[in-house]
């Protein structure tokens, strides 16, 4: 095998060179992320001058002069292809521009067909399998196959040359710029030994190696050995080289983001490149997390209280909570939180996750909570509150598999659940603090348990004796069923194979017997004679209100001035009727939404990214997604998820959270890890813009986060995400001139009072405008949301409608109707307030459903469905205020009996029923 660097359009160049991928390579199954990097890379190599950019390692096998078999490395090959082809269709129709008027054609002929000595072309790339067929189809300029990775990676790349990041030539220079490892086999290699060994499961290198050689690397010599020895050897012994497991933690801790263990490392490197620390600063702080996570793991560290809960604490995994309890210790080193606080933070923990578990909460939403629960409670505490008192009021506030149960629930379930049948480390941690609790006298019961020198017993045995029945009487079954592994009937023992089956009479008396026993948990044995049910309910009232009392319910007086936002996930059966979505989290994506036909439309949407032929294929047997060509024209009841993939959108909340629950079930995908987060009740955004899209619907969505964030204690990791989100969404709404619109003022002049109360929506626009002019030379965005500067700006953004230009209004709300009184244009959209889904939902038929539809975007008033009069007559639908009805299926005679009542009849038509309305008829 030789090797050598070169131009990845080497690889296509040549008249006659064939590359041709065996057909025992997997599919083409790049995802869109993997295409956003490639192409924020050229972004980066045209905007900082690179010279190169290297690209990976291609391995091929030169089977003859005109054949290249691609061994390793199709997917480079396959998406450099695919932004050669979007390049060239986006100068052949003017999307982008080129100084060389023949650069598409020169691209075309030289790096994608191939011409035979017949004039007949065929091209240089061939795909694996069904791959290849999509990619012909859009060589040829067919009709593309939109179930294809293919097909959506090159829409993709389409999308971002008509973003206009870089002009034709740019592009090109750009990809011609990237390098590769070609490795070219030789006669004596073996391709399959070859291909075999690259895609082997060997030892690859760990992603805390990854991350290592990727902060040292760079360093002089003499800077390598200090930074490895002062701090990259401290962590690892401090973690006892359980690198990747520290790193994935610390990670979330400062983003938020809880990365994939096999991603550790591509999340350290975005964190470094946000980051404005030094090389030196970061291992810092990784070595100080490193040292926390070690006491904190050891119960060590120094606060004695702390201590004594933690030890109990770490007898169940609960890494999940680190994110929390290692930026906190550092507080509490720093003196910025007091031990006592350390201590009662511990204990409400320990509460939380423990009556959660007993209560059969699902723990996957924990993961989420506690990735953001410190910045939340960061931004949330005031200079005189304890972190105490903010972590329970967060805590509490949570509903669904967030929940913090209540005594109810714990009582409930503590008293009922089967806690013989748990997970051994459950169980020793059970019987271990209900025996010591809080006392100073204890007994190692973990230990003891763990060692087997004592078990855990069945008082009432688990198989019964007819002397055991005699001493039940004669609902003994039902009792026995009812009772035998329930904490009433648990206890602890060294004695238990000596006890068997035995009566409870004997169990005490004999040697070593209950009466003996040293353990507190067995105080109520010594004094009962009998063992029935009521002593079992006597029992486990008592040990009941010892487990309420060390895994209390936290209370506070605690009230932020911002309330965060409510979080709840999908989950199968949740109900967000009349709720209001913010945004959603699912994987690595957090998405602010103005609806729940967008969250629905986004949420599609990265699932097909992922598993797009699967879904595909549900559409194709699914009355909830459509397959469609291109020819189909929308209606306004559906909305496209991606091109020949379209969803009904004009629908209730419920019917679409239905939707999702049963896609996700089909792939097999957990539906908490879907989750929403709602506006509160008090939001900042006008009553009439919440449910009802306005102009700058666009820009308002980001009111309810944006007003979270508004805090001096919010960091600019915490606003990073949505920086990057809103500057993204403002880009159609931009002012080219701001200084025009906005004469002789600066900055500082646009954050007052006085500009705000009095600005129009154009001269808020010119505003942001003017910020976005001013964060390239000197960031300003996280200050002034920090502020609530850009909350006071959106807020009067949403509430104004003078002087905006015809450039930025919407089109939805205003629609002209056509003769059936539908919205006449076929790709506009309606989104429905919660009292127009409500009616939605009421409908019996697709007639009824496309009716409500209209009238929503007529902006009628909400009728009733079914109405039924005074004179018994039942109306489709009825206006009664105003006496105006419609019937789908009306008679002479109804017609004459409802217009002698005082009735008006009109047509399923939402135009004339508006223009019934307008002229007062009744």
């Amino acid at each position: 095998m030789k090797g050598s660097i070169r131009r990845i359009t080497e690889l296509f160049d040549g008249n006659s060179k064939h590359l041709l991928i065996p057909v025992y390579q997997r599919n083409y199954d790049w995802k869109l992320k993997h295409c956003a990097r490639l192409f924020d890379d050229l972004v980066d190599i045209v905007r900082q001058d690179r010279e190169t950019h290297f690209f990976g390692a291609i391995v091929g096998h030169p089977e003859d002069s005109f054949t290249y078999v691609v061994i390793d490395g199709q997917q480079r090959l396959t998406t450099t292809s695919l932004l050669m082809l979007a390049l060239i269709h986006s100068l052949d129709d003017g999307t982008v521009t080129s100084k060389a008027p023949n650069l598409a054609s020169d691209i075309r002929d030289s790096y994608l067909v191939l011409k035979t000595k017949h004039n007949a072309t065929k091209f240089k790339l061939k795909p694996v399998k069904n791959d290849n067929e999509a990619y012909s189809r859009l060589l040829h300029g067919d009709v593309p196959i939109e179930s294809s990775t293919i097909t959506a990676n090159y829409r993709y790349f389409r999308e971002r040359i008509t973003g206009g990041e870089l002009d034709g030539d740019q592009i090109w220079e750009a990809i011609f710029r990237l390098q590769v490892m070609a490795l070219d086999l030789e006669k004596q290699d073996d391709p399959q030994r070859i291909f075999e060994s690259i895609n082997s499961t060997g030892l690859e290198l760990s992603e805390a190696d990854k991350i290592r050689n990727v902060v040292l690397m760079h360093q002089p010599s003499h800077q390598q050995e200090d930074l490895y020895e002062n701090y990259w050897n401290r962590i690892e012994k401090a973690v006892e080289y359980r690198t990747d497991w520290f790193i994935r933690f610390y990670l979330v801790s400062k983003t938020g983001k809880t990365p994939r263990q096999d991603a550790v490392y591509e999340a350290f490197r975005e964190f470094q490149k946000n980051a404005k620390s030094s090389t030196r600063e970061i291992l810092s702080e990784m070595r100080d997390y490193a040292e926390y996570s070690h006491e904190l793991n050891t119960a060590s560290t120094g606060i004695p209280a702390a201590d004594k809960r933690l030890r109990r604490f770490n007898m169940v995994k609960h890494d999940v909570t680190l994110p929390l309890t290692m930026p906190l210790l550092g507080e509490v080193k720093a003196g910025t939180v007091s031990a006592d606080d350390f201590t009662q933070v511990i204990v409400i923990l320990d509460s939380y996750l423990f009556r959660r578990f007993i209560s059969g909460v699902l723990t996957s939403a924990l993961n989420k909570i506690f990735a953001t629960l410190y910045s939340e409670i960061h931004r949330l505490r005031g200079e005189r509150d304890r972190f105490s008192d903010v972590l329970a009021y967060s805590l509490r506030r949570r509903t669904a598999s967030g929940r913090f149960p209540t005594d109810e629930e714990f009582k409930e379930s503590f008293a009922t659940r089967n806690l013989y049948n748990i997970k051994g480390e459950n169980r020793s941690y059970l019987f271990e603090c209900l025996e010591n609790n809080w006392s100073n006298d204890t007994h190692d019961i973990a230990k003891a348990l763990e060692s087997q020198s004592i078990s855990v017993e069945h008082i009432m045995p688990q198989t019964l004796t007819s002397a055991w029945r005699n001493d039940l009487g004669p609902d003994a079954e039902e009792i026995h069923a009812t009772w035998c592994n329930r904490i009433g009937n648990l206890t602890v023992t060294g004695y238990n194979s000596s006890y068997s089956n035995s009566t409870f009479v004997e169990k005490k008396k004999r040697d070593n017997g209950f009466d003996h026993s040293p353990y507190r948990l067995n105080a109520l044995l010594k004094s009962s004679d009998v063992w029935t049910v009521a002593q079992l309910e006597q029992r486990t009232e008592a040990l009941t209100e010892v487990a309420l009392k060390y895994w209390p319910l936290p209370s506070t007086d605690f009230e932020p001035y911002v309330p965060p936002l409510p979080s709840v996930p999908m989950g199968d059966d949740e109900s967000f009727t009349n709720r209001t979505i913010a945004s959603f989290e699912f994987g690595d994506t957090r998405k602010t939404v103005a609806s729940w036909k967008d969250a629905y439309v986004e949420v599609l949407r990265i699932l097909v990214d992922e598993r797009r032929e699967e879904i595909f294929a549900y559409a194709s047997e699914s009355n909830d997604l459509t397959v469609v060509d291109d020819s189909y024209e929308i209606p306004t009841w559906e909305s496209q998820v991606v091109p020949g993939l379209t969803v009904m959108t004009a629908n209730s909340t419920r019917s679409k959270l239905a939707s999702l629950r049963k896609l996700f079930n089909h792939l097999d995908v957990d539906t908490d890890d879907l989750v929403f987060t709602l506006r509160n009740n008090d939001t900042a955004v006008p009553a009439d813009i919440v449910d009802e899209p306005g102009p700058f619907a666009e820009l308002t969505k980001f009111l309810p986060s944006i007003e979270e964030l508004s805090s001096t204690a919010a960091t600019e990791e915490d606003t990073r995400g949505l920086r990057k989100e809103f500057t993204e969404a403002f880009t159609r709404f931009t002012v080219a001139n701001p200084q025009g619109t906005l004469p002789g003022k600066n900055l500082p002049d646009l954050e007052t009072k006085a500009f705000i109360e009095t600005a129009t929506a154009e001269d808020i626009l010119a505003a942001l405008s003017l910020m976005f002019q001013v964060e390239n030379i000197m960031p300003q965005f996280h200050r002034l949301i920090a502020s609530g500067t850009v909350v006071q700006w959106l807020t009067a953004l949403a509430s104004s409608s003078i002087g905006v230009s015809d450039e930025h209004r919407g089109t939805t709300g205003s629609l002209p109707l056509d003769g059936t009184g539908t919205p006449a244009t076929a790709q506009a959209s309606v989104t429905l307030s919660p009292q127009w889904e409500a009616l939605l939902d009421a409908t019996v038929s697709d007639v009824e459903m496309q009716l409500v539809i209209a009238f929503a975007a007529a902006d009628l008033p909400v009728p009733t469905v079914g109405y039924e009069t005074d004179d018994g007559e039942v109306l489709d639908f009825a206006w009664d205020d105003v006496r105006i009805g419609v019937l789908l299926d009306p008679d002479d005679n109804t017609a004459n009996r409802m217009s002698e009542a005082g009735w008006t009849l009109c047509p399923p038509d939402a135009a004339q029923i508006a223009a019934t309305m307008k002229n007062g008829v009744s």
